[in-house]
């Protein structure tokens, strides 16, 4: 059977992320964007389920996979699939953990969730959460939260080698005086937009508390924090490290190339520098997709201390880097892909100690034991959730009577 497989995009633009606008999204694909010059979150709700139906009636589907419930374009393709006789398939991450949930807030849900034909997940705790909202367990899918595993290992894996790290020129804001001049070493590699939720001020504070135990303990060498990304929090983390006799740089050396995303993107070989006198944290700033595989790859290990978490897919990068991962426990790629030893190790996210407690653990053990603990990883994430896990899932709800 022959699939034609249309991906509606409602805006070109939106105010959380600084994605470059891409053309294409492969030959098996065409996309369709409604307000192509706009930014979504300035179109009104009235605006939006006019533009949605306009595009919807052009295509004619017979079935829409709808990204959640709570948004206006969300809800405008499932009143057009209603209106239409269309099969609406509800792409959900949602899992009870996440917030503080109210009894008439919920009662609505329910009943948006109920007007649903079916629905893809991610792990079993979204899969729980739907059917207390009233979706049968028979018509719930996995493999919403997935990634092209093979693109963010691809770098990793052919170019540097598993466990080789890369070159970090520190250069930049030196807040703290101190020499940069201790053997190259990994990195603890976090990669988030820096709000409140992320707990990125806790993830400095235990990284100090790390690199303070290793100094005392005479270990020369020092891994840095590499946290990629950027937010309305990134003076405040900045003066943070500083508060903790933390030495701060900016970004990487490139050698010549260009930031920019494509093929043929290829950074050189990153050494990160440290000191015994004192811990580095790199502020990179946000990057593009192309450029990601190459700051996974010259990491030792993957942090990730949201205070909350529906999934988090850079868990999935990470993973898929070979990475073994450091999580907090209310995160729900932590409960389908970590297993606490084998791949990685788990930590409340409010308890500094515990987060610092994670760090010291994968910084002492060999680097055969970390690549060992990453492969374990990789072999996990490609039984859970492969690539491929998407468009079965998908495959089995369109089927479904």
């Amino acid at each position: 059977m022959g699939w034609r497989v249309v991906a509606l995009e409602t805006a070109g633009g939106d105010a959380t992320y600084a994605w470059e606008k891409m053309e294409s999204v492969g030959q098996d694909f065409e996309r369709r964007t409604v307000f192509k010059d706009r930014v979504f979150e300035e179109i009104s709700a009235s605006e939006v389920k006019r533009g949605i139906f306009q595009e919807l009636d052009k295509i004619q589907p017979q079935a829409v996979a709808i990204a959640g419930w709570g948004t206006t374009d969300a809800r405008a393709c499932l009143a057009w699939c209603q209106q239409n006789s269309a099969k609406a398939i509800v792409m959900s991450e949602t899992r009870a953990a996440d917030g503080r949930r109210v009894w008439w807030k919920e009662w609505i849900k329910s009943r948006l969730v109920r007007k649903f034909d079916g629905a893809l997940c991610g792990g079993e705790s979204h899969k729980r959460y739907l059917m207390e909202l009233g979706m049968p367990a028979e018509r719930v899918e996995f493999g919403y939260n997935v990634v092209d595993n093979q693109f963010f290992g691809k770098i990793r894996n052919a170019e540097f080698g598993m466990g080789k790290v890369g070159e970090l020129i520190a250069e930049g804001s030196k807040q703290v005086p101190c020499s940069a001049t201790a053997p190259e070493a990994p990195y603890f590699l976090a990669s988030n937009r820096f709000v409140e939720r992320k707990n990125l001020g806790r993830l400095i504070q235990a990284y100090a508390k790390y690199a303070e135990s290793f100094q005392q303990g005479g270990v020369e060498s020092i891994w840095p924090l590499v946290l990629l990304g950027d937010g309305e929090l990134r003076g405040k983390l900045q003066a943070l490290c500083g508060e903790l006799g933390l030495k701060t740089t900016m970004g990487f050396s490139h050698g010549g190339t260009e930031h920019t995303e494509g093929k043929n993107l290829r950074l050189n070989s990153y050494k990160l520098k440290t000191s015994k006198e004192c811990g580095l944290v790199v502020f990179p700033g946000f990057r593009q997709i192309g450029e990601l595989p190459s700051f996974y790859a010259g990491a030792g290990a993957f942090v990730h201390p949201a205070l909350e978490e529906p999934w988090g897919l850079v868990i999935n990068e990470a993973i898929a880097s070979g990475l073994p991962v450091l999580s907090s426990r209310n995160v729900g790629a932590a409960e389908e892909l970590v297993v606490e030893g084998e791949n990685g190790f788990l930590f409340d996210p409010l308890n500094i100690s515990e987060i610092c407690a994670a760090m010291q653990k994968i910084h002492l053990m060999s680097e055969d034991q970390r690549t060992a603990m990453g492969m374990a990883a990789k072999n996990l994430l490609e039984r859970k959730a492969p690539a491929s896990a998407f468009g079965e899932g998908l495959k089995h709800l369109l089927l479904a009577s």
